[in-house]
Parts: structure tokens; sequence; C-alpha cells
């Protein structure tokens, strides 16, 4: 058993945050499975070693998992074209609860390469849709085959660490050859300890991704997979002061939509999407007490877009700043809240200003060893496929749990609801989702599983925005080393 770290140690990495910009990206698989949530899967099955009776290293081992873990995050959740209305935090999660425990008698031993931890796996997963183009009548159906080798390799050194992660997603229907597509994505961040207290984390990251039907980043049901490339940066320097903390963080991003060809030859242009967005965030927050933490936040961003027709530029500039706490009731339950003022303004004088209440909420549950029960509450702003549409801001609510049954059997339910505001053109859509999913680690190399995900829009009326429903399954076969 690995010994268990003082009561100090737990308190201060628990109330531990990392200060970034973040995007929240809305561009998902459509089979349910986002990269984020593939990279924490993979992330979480990675052995690490431990000295029996060592009580020093075992702390120190905890510790810089959770920084890598955080370094992860912050690097690989930066999306362009989608803006945070207002700031957030983001701590690392706990590695000995529910959905994220290491098992060593069945995680990856992983290959080492002098100081470089690299873990590789292959993932096989036949799926089912039986609403390929998000249709409001007549649904078509098909099931597709997706082959999902992945990387990563992590170097950790005492205040400092590295991670790189590369995927590749090739997916091939069996009836819709023209929905057939490959998706990729490199992504890397590090962090360390400066001199004087500071802390230093950047990342970089370039994706290759397909835009899912039925959401705001695809809302055509016709003709070929909606392709976005994408590379972004960010870098954050962070400074605590006793009780009080301060950070400054720096982000860009820059997106490149290609046209979609229809089946009779003519083709849908996406070029007026194409843009670039840079933006700073300035964070200052102050802990009344060990359990309680109280911070204020303002973000600007820059939007330019390529669209030359000047009844369409989109150019814009950014506000936001808000409130928030964050408390830690028990070691078992944390909860925080931001509440705030958002403000997207058009240089285009033919787009009216979105603005309204920026809300960021999280809240993480840990009743039983065995269970974990996680909320977030997160609002975005990003562009839509429809020229008419100004941009897009949507408000998203999840809730999910984890239960480890057996040790190597993990079950996981999810459910979603998002509130879609079409700007210029006063459509409004709802969408909900409801998901679970099955993950069985049968030995150290082998991981098998299945996913069902029951996707809705509805609320949206006439219009382009239509309503939906689908229903997508699958399972999943993992080969890792």
């Amino acid at each position: 058993m690995r010994p268990a770290p003082p009561p100090h140690f737990l308190h201060r990495t628990m109330m531990l945050q990392f200060f970034v910009h973040c995007n929240i990206s809305v561009f998902g698989y459509d089979h349910g499975v986002c990269f984020s949530e593939a990279l924490r899967v993979h992330m979480r099955t990675g052995s690490r070693e431990t000295i029996a009776g060592d009580k020093c290293v075992a702390w120190r081992e905890r510790v810089d998992r959770r920084r890598l873990v955080a370094a992860l995050v912050a690097a690989l959740s930066l999306s362009g074209g989608i803006q945070p209305a207002c700031g957030q935090t983001l701590d690392s999660e706990p590695s000995d609860v529910a959905g994220n425990r290491p098992q060593p008698g069945y995680d990856p031993v992983g290959i080492r390469a002098g100081k470089l931890m690299i873990r590789p796996s292959l993932t096989i997963s036949p799926d089912f849709s039986s609403n390929v183009f998000t249709t409001a009548d007549d649904p078509r159906s098909d099931a597709s085959v997706s082959i999902v080798p992945t990387i990563t390799a992590a170097l950790t050194e005492p205040g400092a660490n590295f991670s790189l992660y590369g995927e590749a997603r090739i997916r091939r229907y069996a009836t819709y050859s023209t929905q057939d597509d490959e998706q990729f994505r490199i992504d890397a961040g590090g962090s360390t300890e400066l001199p004087s207290g500071f802390f230093l984390s950047a990342g970089v990251g370039w994706a290759d991704t397909t835009a899912a039907r039925g959401t705001v980043a695809n809302d055509l049901s016709i003709g070929d997979p909606l392709k976005m490339r994408e590379l972004r940066s960010r870098i954050s320097l962070r400074r605590s002061f006793n009780r009080l903390y301060a950070s400054i963080g720096l982000s860009a991003a820059r997106s490149t939509y290609e046209d979609i060809d229809l089946d009779d030859g003519s083709v849908i242009d996406q070029s007026f999407r194409n843009g670039h967005r840079s933006g700073g965030t300035v964070t200052l927050g102050y802990e009344v007490s060990p359990l309680l933490a109280l911070e204020t936040r303002a973000t600007y961003d820059v939007y330019r877009y390529s669209d030359v027709r000047p009844l369409f530029i989109r150019d814009a500039e950014a506000y936001s700043i808000g409130i928030g706490l964050r408390y830690q009731i028990t070691q078992l339950f944390t909860a925080e809240f931001n509440a705030g003022l958002r403000q997207h303004k058009f240089d285009n004088p033919l787009f009216a200003t979105i603005k309204g209440v920026a809300l960021f909420g999280r809240l993480r549950w840990y009743p039983t060893p065995l269970i974990s029960v996680r909320a977030d509450l997160a609002q975005s702003t990003s562009t839509s496929t429809l020229d008419q549409v100004s941009a897009v801001t949507v408000t998203d609510f999840t809730l999910g749990a984890d239960y480890e049954f057996r040790r190597n059997v993990l079950v996981t339910a999810e459910t979603a609801l998002a509130f879609e505001d079409y700007g210029q053109i006063g459509l409004q859509a709802k969408r909900l989702s409801f998901t679970s999913r099955v993950e069985w680690k049968v030995n150290r190399w082998l991981r098998a599983g299945g996913y069902a995900t029951l996707n809705s829009r509805f609320g949206s009326g006439s219009g382009p925005i239509r309503d939906y429903s689908s229903v997508q399954t699958g399972v999943r076969t993992t080969l890792a080393l």
C-alpha cells in the first residue's frame, strides 16, 4: 500500500491552482468521445514506480504526477475560434479517486528511454450511428470503424516537467464513404518553477479535425465532412505572495476551414471563418482561509478574420470581467463558482454587440473511494457555418459520475445540456446528450469497453438551425505498452 501523505501536504496540494487562459472546444468526435477525455483516460492508465517504505519518494511522485496532469490539461484545452466568456480556474484532478486512480496490476508499464517515459497505444473501435447527417427527417444510419494510434511522452524533473501527446484517427464508413475522414493532433506543454516564487507554463498544439455534425461547429446536414486546421499557443506566469496570488496569461490561435463539397459539384464556402485570435488574461486572488479563496479576473481578446466582404466582416474585440470563490468544504468536496459580465463587440456596425452574464462553475465530490461525481458549467463564443450568423454563445452544463467496479472495471455515466444563442438571426436551440461508458482493464496491455450516446437538439423552431435526434454506440479494444 502507498504511504499516506501528511495532512498539511494534502491541504496544500488540493488548494493548488494553475490560472491559464483556456479555450473550450465544441469540436467533438461523432461517437461522443472527445480528445480531452481520451487523453485523461490514457494518462490515468500510466504506471508509476514507488519505493515501499520511503515516504519522501512517494510524496514527491504524487506531486510530480499532479503537476504533469495539470500541465497536460492546460496545454490541451486550448482550441481556436472559441473563447470563454469569463475567466476560470482548473485544478488538477486528485490521482487517487475513482476514474483517475492508478492500478499497478493493470496499467501499462510504458517504455522508458532515459528520463523520458513513452506510452503508445492502438484503439480499434467499430461504431454505429442512427443519424449520420443529423437530419430532422429521414435519418440515415451507418456503421463505421475507427483506428486510433496514440503516443504520450513525459519528462518530469523536480520543479519542472514536459509532455507531448500525438493522436491520429482514421475512420471508414460501410455505406456513406463520402463521410470517411482522418484526424490528427499533436500537443506539447510544460511548466517550471522559477526563482522568487514564479511559476511558468507554456504550450503549443496543432490539429486537423472534423467538426461534428449537429453542433455549433457544423450545422450542415449535407456535403462532405467539415475539416478545420488549427495552430494554437499559450503561456502564463503565476506568482504567490503569502495569501495573495496573481497571474498573467497570453494565448493565440489561427484557424483554417475547408470548403464543403456537395454531391452535385457545388461548394459551400467556409473561408469566411478563417482567422486568428489573440488575447490575454489577468487574475488576482486572495485566500481568505485555508478552505476559501476569492478571485477576480479580466480578459481581453481580439478576433480577426480573412473575409473580404465588407457586409460580413466579423472582426471583433471581446472583454470579460468576473469575480468568484472556491470553497473546499472537505477534502472530498470542492465547489467553485465565478460570475461576471461579458461583451463581444464587432467592428462591423451591421452586427449587434453580444453581451450578457458570464458564468463558470465546477464541483467535485468523492462520496466513497469507488465513486466520483463532477459537475461543470461554462460559456463560450464561436463562429457558425452560417455566414448570416455573427457569432454563437454556448452555455454548457455537464454532470457525470465514475464508479470503479472490481478495481479494473470503470463505469461512467454523463449527461450534458447546452444552450445555443445565435447572434444576429435571433435563434436559440438546446442540445441534450446522455452517455454511458464501460472500460475493462483485462491486463497491462489490453483494455476493452463500449459506449452508448443519445444526442438531441430541440427548441430551434423553423429556420436554418434544425432539430434532430441520434444514437451512437460502439465497442473499443485498446492495446497499450
